[in-house]
């Protein structure tokens, strides 16, 4: 049995009467339950209760839908629902436009606004483009309309929408076509300029939600619209009003930022004052007042948030819904939910009205009208109805609860207030955000499928396709067509490539035995071809490279046949030969010839016609300014000895049991500091020349320059004993039974563990604690890094045990020489190793230099100083920008000619 109804209460009012006489029309039809209404009128029983309520008119639809479900007279009723909208304009017409923006139209209840509204006037009458910014709901569409556009006068507002060109070619066509004025601004962005002119002076242009330039807008139409505005403005005065939050995305266009330099103005949230005008000044106009406690509660709720201005005006069109009399109170605020949960309250209300049906195709129209954010916040996306499957019904009842405005064909969200404060929507948003972007991509592939006469190019495929086939359930009748064009093109694409690879296979197979039988005879003629050309030519690319060894009198000549010798087979013999023929190029001399391979200090020899003692010359400066500077004079029979890394202190000795110390600091004055007989002869002195070190019966003994006693370390059976780089210590070679052992004793009393054994050992210290151990009977060569442990850096074998092993100046490379042979390793930068040998020539020293990359190598006669590049591909570039012709025929018959140089 159906259930009592709740009598209605409260003033006599039209809208109760209303109500009382549809439930008269129930009883009327025999009182059936509102499930039964619900299923004939296609409402949901909720919806037809709250129509009867008393509470609001209900809407038109809902109305015919009661009437007809109830046998009454349709028309009747919809004849008196429009005279009681006319006669009670105060329910269905509130002072307040909720979530809608004001309008032009809607100046004279604009309140709150007035000093921004001036300030904006007065900054369009300077400037001829403006930018208005400000978070969504902070009113900047009320603004640039009721405020601005309202106080202005003659003005074209307009949004950019999915098609800018039209939107601007339909409100500035006046009595032309429309499309044809879309053609010429399509033709022309500029030509804005001209229709701007032609319109009148003193014409505002207001491009709202500018926003949408960026999400709505395909590329080439963003670029087209912001060229257009940015070129109009001067013809009419142009605003722009853009969400706060895509800022940035004007800042990536250099024409806006020229255009809105100091011409830009900030919306930001309404002082209470200003609230509180906006509130109470639109029900004043009405007659109607507010409870203090109603202002000061809203004036608290809505204060400090910039985007709740559409939530406050929504809730206060609730709260003149529920108005008793003339005052509008707290209590019908709060049962309107308040600012926070009004808007919520009233989406749901609507949704849980609809049936199922109803609420699905609801749910659809919701992410339909949505542009998802990629790195931004979402938007609202304008569409046309042609692209929504729901119908009209639901349509319209969104739209009477001001969540959705229909506007010609096209549809879109009230506010994008929904977005934020409507819980059910922002799970839909959030409960599957990549597919709601492939849909909207799908629909842009599918509307430009349509628009380039279904083109085939345009259709999906793979990926894509697959993607589109999982969005089936949601998509519209236009959608589904372009989505079954795909995949009946790629079912065809698939059937034609099958039918090729059938044939394909046919035609393999006939040839698959042929082809079988070729090939191994080809490949074994060819292989047979291949290895004895290789070989011919190695051997031809060796006896080149021998030869050109034995030219580097005439570097130039050898440099060239070795680098054909390399470009007939790259063997490391005509590589060694293309490097020790550039270096003999650069072969240089100073003085009477260098004594030592140039670091710090550059030291030659000097010849005395009238002495037989021995001279070292001392020099400085670079390149051309290099001058000659003080001498080192030597008795009869002595000779440089040793020099300290830091060139300030050398070494000469006299006799076997006599040495002299020179101070060179000052290498125009060097002057002998010490003359030290009885001494045991020096093995090494450090980096700075303040630690000397030698063996004294049998015991490692140091001393620093200037002193006159030993300091002797602890232990015996000491062979050689050489002072760290850095003066902190002594390696020391020991006797161990019939071996040697290596290790390192500080001057601070710590030893390090036994660090090499062999034979016979030769060491040799660098910077940053580093050593070498060369093991004499073995032809290796160890590195090791005594400051971090120690640690093994290097392990080379190979290499000629008597072979002079020297660090580079940063300690980052080892070099070994020995005759005709030399060996670089780079510790630090992973370089492969260089192995290099010449025979005929023979080395006396060598130096890796970081700073040129290359080895500077002392030949042992002439005193002269090459300069040895160790990258091939650089030498051959250097030889290459000089080169000199090669009999290539006597050197390499029966081998086709081959550029030496690109």
């Amino acid at each position: 049995m159906p259930r009592l109804e709740r009598p209605l209460a409260g003033e006599d009012t039209p809208v109760l009467r209303f109500a009382e006489d549809l439930r008269r029309l129930r009883r009327v039809a025999g009182l059936p339950s509102y499930r039964e209404l619900g299923r004939l009128a296609n409402y949901s029983p909720a919806a037809l209760s709250e129509a009867v309520a008393g509470r609001r008119l209900p809407s038109l639809a809902v109305t015919r839908a009661f009437v007809r479900a109830c046998g009454g007279d349709v028309e009747g009723w919809t004849a008196r629902w429009r005279e009681l909208a006319v006669e009670e304009p105060d329910h269905g017409d509130a002072p307040y436009v909720g979530l809608a923006a004001y309008q032009v139209a809607d100046a004279e209840r604009f309140f709150g606004r007035e000093a921004d509204a001036g300030r904006l006037l007065a900054l369009v009458r300077e400037r001829p483009f403006v930018g208005l910014f400000g978070a969504s709901g902070a009113g900047k569409s009320s603004l640039l309309r009721a405020g601005l556009a309202a106080r202005w006068g003659e003005h074209v507002v307009i949004t950019p929408g999915p098609d800018p060109i039209t939107e601007l070619a339909a409100a500035l066509a006046g009595h032309r076509s429309a499309v044809e004025v879309r053609a010429e601004l399509a033709a022309d962005p500029e030509h804005l300029r001209v229709l701007l002119r032609q319109a009148g002076d003193g014409l505002l242009l207001v491009v709202d939600q500018f926003e949408e330039a960026f999400t709505l807008c395909e590329e080439a139409d963003r670029l087209w619209l912001v060229r257009a505005l940015t070129h109009g403005a001067g013809a009419a005065r142009v605003v722009i009003g853009v969400r706060a939050d895509f800022y940035g995305h004007c800042a990536r266009h250099p024409e806006l930022v020229e255009a809105l330099h100091r011409s830009q103005s900030l919306v930001g949230p309404m002082s209470a004052e200003q609230l509180r005008r906006a509130v109470v000044e639109p029900a004043a106009l009405r007659g109607v007042s507010l409870e203090n406690s109603l202002v000061a509660r809203l004036v608290a709720d809505v204060a400090g948030w910039p985007g709740a201005l559409p939530l406050a005006s929504h809730v206060l069109v609730e709260t003149w819904r529920r108005r008793r009399g003339s005052v509008l109170t707290l209590a019908a605020y709060e049962d309107a939910g308040g600012v926070e949960h009004a808007l919520a309250r009233t989406a749901d209300q609507v949704h849980d009205a609809f049936s199922d049906q109803e609420k699905q195709a609801a749910r659809e129209v919701f992410q339909r009208l949505v542009a998802p954010g990629d790195g931004t916040g979402d938007t609202r996306r304008r569409v046309v109805r042609a692209e929504l499957d729901a119908g009209g019904a639901v349509l319209d009842r969104l739209a009477a609860a001001r969540l959705v405005t229909l506007d010609r064909d096209t549809v879109e969200l009230t506010h994008e207030a929904l977005l934020r404060a409507w819980p059910r929507l922002v799970g839909w948003l959030d409960e599957d955000r990549e597919s709601l972007r492939a849909h909207r991509r799908l629909t842009v592939a599918a509307d430009t499928w349509r628009a380039h006469d279904r083109d085939p190019d345009v259709l999906y495929r793979g990926v894509h396709l697959d993607q589109a086939r999982r969005l089936a359930p949601r998509l519209n009748a236009a959608e589904r067509e372009f989505v079954d064009a795909s995949a009946t093109a790629e079912r065809e694409r698939e059937a034609h490539r099958r039918r090729g690879v059938r044939r394909l296979r046919r035609l393999v197979a006939c040839l698959a035995v042929l082809v079988l039988l070729l090939a191994a005879t080809a490949t074994y003629a060819v292989t047979a071809q291949r290895a004895a050309t290789r070989e011919r030519n190695q051997a031809l690319s060796s006896r080149a490279a021998d030869t050109a060894l034995g030219q580097l009198t005439r570097p130039r000549e050898a440099a060239a046949l070795a680098l054909a010798a390399y470009r007939v087979a790259p063997t490391a013999r005509a590589r060694d030969a293309i490097l020790l023929a550039r270096a003999a190029g650069t072969a240089t001399t100073l003085g009477e010839g260098y004594a030592r391979v140039p670091g710090v200090v550059v030291v030659t020899n000097e010849v005395d016609a009238e002495s037989t003692a021995a001279a070292y010359r001392l020099w400085v400066g670079e390149g051309a300014d290099r001058r000659r500077a003080g001498r080192i004079d030597v008795p009869p029979g002595g000779y440089l000895y040793l020099l300290s890394a830091d060139g300030r202190t050398a070494l000469t000795t006299v006799r076997a049991d006599e040495f002299e110390l020179w101070d060179i600091g000052d290498p125009d004055a060097p002057r002998r500091t010490a003359t030290m007989t009885g001494w045991p002869m020096p093995l090494g002195v450090d980096g700075a020349g303040t630690l000397m070190t030698a063996v004294e019966d049998g015991e490692a003994v140091h001393w620093r320059p200037g002193d006159t006693t030993r300091v002797r370390l602890p232990g015996g059976e000491v062979e050689s004993a050489v002072p760290l780089v850095d003066g902190t210590g002594v390696v020391v070679v020991r006797r161990d039974g019939d071996r040697r052992a290596v290790e390192v004793r500080f001057l601070d009393g710590r030893t390090t563990q036994v660090l090499s054994r062999a034979a016979r050992l030769v060491v040799v210290a660098g910077p940053r604690g580093r050593l070498a151990v060369s093991d004499l009977d073995g032809g290796h060569v160890t590195v090791l890094d005594v400051a971090a442990g120690p640690r093994t850096l290097l392990e080379a074998d190979g290499v000629a045990g008597d072979a002079v092993v020297e660090f580079s100046r940063d300690g980052g490379a080892v070099t070994a020489v020995r005759r005709d042979s030399v060996w670089l390793w780079d510790l630090d930068g992973g370089r492969e190793p260089l192995s290099l040998r010449g025979p005929g020539v023979e080395f006396g020293d060598a130096r890796y230099d970081p700073g040129s990359g290359e080895l500077l190598v002392l030949p042992t006669r002439g005193g002269a100083l090459w300069r040895l590049a160790v990258e091939v591909d650089r030498v051959i570039r250097e030889v290459c920008a000089d080169p000199a012709d090669v009999d290539w025929d006597a050197h390499f018959p029966g081998v086709p000619r081959r550029p030496l140089c690109p």
